[in-house]
């Protein structure tokens, strides 16, 4: 056995009762296996306390044995990029490097690794130009140069198209055949998931043994959120359609009112280092409207979210108008500084902890847009009126319970509805969100559904990107498709009635 856990529980320093309680698991060379729960279930921990990194925090009870050389991706798969290489050839040789292994022996592992997950040929790229997933990959690369044996992934789908899951699978049941296994742990079936040998649910820190493959029902039941799309044969979630969608914003606007632009983009082009990243963008977002633009890792889904936000950093230059409905006056925001665009355009980007600062999440609402300019005298009255947007905007997105909770002390879903109740302080008529799905339990999706439909009523609009067909299928009114740098209807999903 490379992996045998006998009667295993754990409990924090910090808590009152046990995370982790009598978990039983055997995992023998060539075996596969995700365990799956919701938000708060202890997947994490699990996966943490098998590779060692909780010796320090609680007390663990029960029988750990791990054979061989143990090794997790933890769930946010950046942190583990090492800081100490600019390059991705450097980054995936570093760990066999610090070894002592064979120079040699170790570009070639190196280069396999990379080939196998298909990004073999950003080798030389600047880790700072790569998009979430294929940093995601890349630190993944370099656990498989260091020969594990055993290979723990907390949550290895965030950021991967589903293409690239799929490939994902692939290479991990190739490690298996090797000699090698895998346990994966994450809220959401998928892909990955459905590769492996063996599902099970970890439901409040207890091990629940599943059919290998639980069904729909099942996975519903259980809280987990299944991201693939919705076959033929198969039950369908009840969704809203266009007809309804517009019928609301018609009963607002009144009988007659033609439906608004929001956002109007016209001949948008990125250029990253002499490289063109996307060419001649043009989307027109209507009042009310929900649209998800779809794309595989590194189609420049990120970068267009946050052109539009007017936060690309040096070496990046942008052309093309950028329009928005300033309250019935078109404002263009083509030179705009950030700061000036985040009163239009709620920007909520992929990785929420760059955009946090403070030590509570009641102090991050309090400053996350500076108070307008005011005389001393008024200063009681303004700061009591944030107070009130803040306490409004936690209840919005049902932070109430967390106000006095670190932020970096939050699951990844709530920390990106933090950063959503923070763009909401300034009232934006657009929500920019990348990814707003990552790390979502069904629980968590269903929060996110609800605070962006509420949005929407409210005559607000929504572009995001997103991998999860199935949460685009079911939520947005069309999907667009970013493919070689332009935009273009997605003729697989045919917009929100696939």
């Amino acid at each position: 056995m490379l992996l045998e856990l006998i009667g295993v529980g754990f409990t924090y320093r910090s808590g009152a009762a046990a995370t982790l309680t009598d978990i039983d698991l055997r995992l023998a060379p060539g075996q596969m296996h995700a365990i799956l729960g919701q938000v708060g279930s202890g997947t994490s921990t699990l996966g943490r306390l098998i590779t060692g990194l909780l010796s320090e925090r609680g007390t663990s009870v029960g029988h750990i044995r791990a054979a061989g050389t143990a090794v997790m991706l933890g769930d946010d798969p950046e942190a583990q990029l090492s800081g100490m290489t600019s390059l991705v050839g450097d980054e995936v040789q570093l760990s066999g490097r610090l070894q002592g292994d064979d120079v040699s022996a170790v570009e070639r592992r190196a280069r396999k690794a990379l080939d196998s997950l298909g990004i073999g040929d950003l080798w030389p790229r600047r880790l700072d130009t790569l998009s979430g997933g294929q940093r995601q990959l890349v630190a993944l690369a370099g656990l498989l140069t260091g020969n594990p044996s055993l290979l723990v992934l907390d949550q290895p789908s965030l950021s991967l198209d589903p293409e690239t899951r799929r490939r994902l699978g692939a290479v991990l049941r190739a490690f298996c055949l090797d000699g090698g296994a895998v346990l994966i742990t994450a809220h959401q079936f998928d892909e990955v998931a459905e590769a492996c040998d063996q599902v099970s649910v970890l439901d409040s820190g207890r091990l629940i043994t599943t059919d290998i493959r639980p069904s729909a029902n099942e996975l519903e039941r259980r809280g987990i959120w299944d991201t693939r799309p919705r076959g033929h044969g198969e039950p369908r979630e009840p969704h809203q359609s266009k007809e309804p969608r517009e019928a609301d914003r018609s009963e607002a606007a009144g009988p007659s009112a033609p439906v608004s632009v929001a956002l109007s983009v016209r001949g948008l082009s990125v250029a990253r280092g002499g490289a063109t990243v996307l060419t001649d963008i043009e989307l027109d977002l209507a009042s009310g409207e929900i649209v998800s633009i779809m794309g595989s890792n590194g189609a420049g889904k990120s970068t267009l979210l946050r052109s539009l936000a007017g936060l690309l950093g040096a070496g990046v230059t942008t052309s093309g108008m950028i329009n928005v409905d300033g309250n019935g006056t078109p404002v263009s925001l083509g030179d705009a500084p950030a700061h000036v665009r985040a009163q239009h355009l709620g920007w909520v980007g992929q990785d929420p902890g760059s955009q946090l600062s403070a030590a509570t999440v009641r102090e991050e609402l309090m400053r996350a847009v500076p108070l307008p300019s005011h005389r001393r005298r008024d200063r009681a009255a303004i700061r009591t009126r944030r107070q009130k947007a803040v306490t409004a905007a936690m209840a919005t997105t049902g932070l109430d319970s967390f106000s006095e909770t670190h932020p970096y002390d939050l699951s990844i879903d709530l920390r990106k509805d933090l950063v959503m109740a923070s763009a909401f302080i300034l009232s934006p008529r657009i929500l920019l969100l990348d990814e707003p799905t990552l790390g979502r339990d069904r629980k968590a999706i269903d929060r996110l559904n609800v605070f962006i439909e509420d949005f929407r009523r409210g005559g607000g609009s929504v572009l995001a990107t997103t991998h999860d067909r199935h949460w685009a299928a079911v939520t947005a009114d069309r999907i667009l498709l970013l493919d070689e740098g332009r935009v273009n209807q997605d003729e697989q999903c045919g917009g929100a009635a696939s």
